[in-house]
């Protein structure tokens, strides 16, 4: 099994979604994953669900996500903007993370967890 495939069902990514990359720094303590979408993918509307709308455009957003042993690891995406026929251009959510937080869901749920404590 490859790196990329490992990630990808670790973080439980599911398609349109893939791993595109990873990168290892172990001298910064870091892990950087890159996840894309499949060319030609199609998502609802965030805001009323309409299904099979076309990506606009995209933009790059980072997410702190859960360490990767002693490592820091973060996650990259091009996050679509889609276009509704009802709603106009609305820019749609990530299964791995609430829509503009900086963490991932499993991040948060941590943080609050241990906040609890």
């Amino acid at each position: 099994m490859h790196d990329n495939d490992l990630f990808q069902l670790a973080l439980g990514i599911t398609s349109p979604w893939f791993v595109a990359s990873s990168d290892f720094d172990a001298a910064n303590k870091r892990l950087d994953i890159r996840i894309d979408f499949h060319s030609g993918s199609r998502f609802a509307c965030p805001d009323c669900n309409t299904d099979g709308c076309t990506v606009h455009d995209t933009t790059e957003k980072t997410w702190r996500h859960l360490d990767f042993f002693q490592h820091q690891a973060f996650l990259t995406a091009r996050v679509p903007r889609v276009t509704c026929t009802r709603c106009g251009v609305r820019q749609v959510g990530v299964p791995w993370a609430r829509k503009g937080s900086g963490f991932t869901l499993l991040f948060e749920a941590l943080a609050m967890t241990l906040a609890t404590h």
